[in-house]
């Protein structure tokens, strides 16, 4: 094929550019629309790289926080700032209680139910990682039980927050009351914070009062007020990718022992997470409040709750006012501090790898079915669908009627002619939901035909009474030929008669 060049003619040049240029009209109508386009483009560019240079100076792994500062804030500080008063004569107890304080709220048992969220900052991108309920029972037991959820958790259905995980709740359903309700910051905050309550509360069948919010650096703050805490770290520590606040890692170690911690290193006991597993986090978590707990009780003065009070008013969001947290004074004055049962809900189910804990009532679905997500839901019975009835059923126990915790008896578990496997069937059982099975063997009694459930010594017929009660069997004497290293507080024995029953559906 041969090709020609040849010069356009004038005429022809003219027609080209007519039909390529467009008219002073069009040019006109495109650059009104354009400028405002260009202007919102550089407006948005400039704000996307301020945000950008600003989080590369935050720390991005900082999420998990101390779940039970705001316990402190509530119950403790309070009754700092009680004995501070007292001690410089200015007011009398039961003068500060009657004057400003507002009763607590109370469910139908007498006890008061508080969430407590822990919020990491800004990089955290306000996940709530740390989430505790708090049961004070000031009455009959002057006991509290502490019941702590995974951020995982993943919430199928709510009433009217969107499906998620827990620890994302806070954030979403805030952002939704901003935005669509047109709520105030604050007004937003304190909102999420009371649904996330009042949701939790539906799922379990617990009535919640008040939510309580709380970050790190209320956390360190009121540590380094405290002068420090001293805890006996239960096993040596050896974090090798603890965040550096650079987007990068640094080694965290802290050996076993009795160690005095700072507040930037207690916040780092409580937050790493690479040594073993977030629930035993929790526990470490449980175990600071504890020891800030008697610190703040034994050493409160009027300095030092003027610092935690400042600190609280900075860094604490919360459904109450200042006459009902002073009415909780009166409350957390009767709690005995040996009395404090506390659990983690966690996967650990004995369901695939027999490895049962207490509170091991989640597992972990296929991630392909939450678009690649690690989520943890409610092991369920029948599998499907979910269902929170063993939550519900753990709530009743352990919240509920919560005497038997709080004795702690070691549990007998003994086959005497039931089928092959269900002793250490039921026992799982009893683990998951926080007893202390001591012995699973089979009894070297004759085969007995009927289940019953026995006293190890005198003083433990109640304790007894209640396990027959709740495996629906008799309660009687210990057999005479029963050897004593088959006997403990509880004693249970499982004969011809006994069936396998989840306490779902005993109770």
């Amino acid at each position: 094929m041969s090709f020609s060049v040849r010069r356009l003619s004038d005429a022809e040049k003219r027609r080209v550019w007519r039909l390529r240029l467009p008219s002073a009209a069009s040019l006109a109508a495109f650059l009104a629309v354009a400028r405002p386009l260009l202007g919102w483009y550089e407006t948005w560019k400039g704000r996307s790289e301020r945000k950008r240079r600003h989080e590369r100076r935050l720390t991005v792994l900082k999420r998990t926080l101390l779940v039970l500062i705001a316990a402190l804030f509530v119950l403790l500080i309070l009754a700092g700032l009680a004995k501070a008063l007292l001690s410089v004569r200015i007011l009398g107890l039961d003068t500060i209680i009657s004057a400003a304080g507002n009763a607590p709220p109370a469910d139908e048992n007498g006890f008061t139910n508080i969430l407590l969220l822990g919020q990491g900052d800004e990089t955290g991108q306000d996940l709530t990682d740390s989430i505790m309920i708090a049961s004070l029972d000031p009455g009959e037991t002057a006991s509290a039980v502490l019941l702590s959820f995974p951020r995982d958790l993943y919430f199928l259905h709510t009433d009217k927050m969107d499906a998620g995980r827990l620890n994302s709740l806070f954030r979403d359903y805030r952002s939704t009351l901003k935005l669509k309700d047109g709520l105030s910051s604050r007004d937003a905050e304190i909102a999420a914070i009371r649904e996330i309550g009042s949701e939790l509360g539906r799922q379990i069948g617990l009535e919640i009062h008040h939510a309580v919010k709380v970050d790190f650096d209320a956390f360190t703050q009121a540590v380094d007020a405290l002068d420090g805490v001293d805890v006996d770290v239960p096993y040596d520590i050896e974090d090798r990718e603890y965040p550096d606040g650079n987007y990068g890692f640094e080694p965290f170690m802290l050996g076993k022992g009795p160690r005095h911690l700072d507040g930037a290193l207690a916040l780092k006991y409580a937050r790493s997470r690479h040594t073993s597993s977030d629930f035993d986090r929790s526990a470490r978590q449980q175990q600071l409040l504890a020891a800030i707990g008697e610190k703040a009780r034994e050493e409160a003065d009027p300095a030092m709750i003027a610092r935690l009070m400042r600190i609280m008013g900075e860094h604490v969001a919360s459904t109450m006012t200042v006459r009902d947290i002073i009415g909780l004074f009166d409350a957390a004055k009767r709690i005995d501090r040996s009395r404090i049962f506390s659990m983690q809900l966690s996967d650990r189910n004995g369901l695939y790898d027999g490895l049962v804990e207490p509170g091991g009532f989640l597992y972990a679905p296929p991630r392909d079915l939450f678009e690649g997500a690690s989520v943890l839901l409610p092991v369920s019975i029948p599998e499907f669908p979910v269902t929170w009835k063993q939550l519900q059923t753990l709530k009743k126990l352990l919240i509920d009627t919560r005497p038997p915790y709080l004795a702690d008896p070691a549990i007998a578990v003994l086959n005497a002619g039931a089928p092959p496997g269900t002793a250490r069937k039921l026992a799982t059982e009893l683990v998951r939901y926080g007893f202390d099975v001591d012995l699973i063997t089979n009894a070297s009694i004759a085969k007995q035909d009927r289940s019953a459930v026995s006293g190890g010594k005198e003083d433990t017929r109640e304790l007894a009474g209640f396990f027959a009660l709740l495996l629906k069997t008799e309660h009687r004497p210990l057999p005479a030929d029963l050897p004593a290293d088959e006997t403990r507080t509880v004693v249970i024995l499982l004969g011809k008669d006994y069936r396998f029953v989840p306490l779902q559906d005993l109770l």
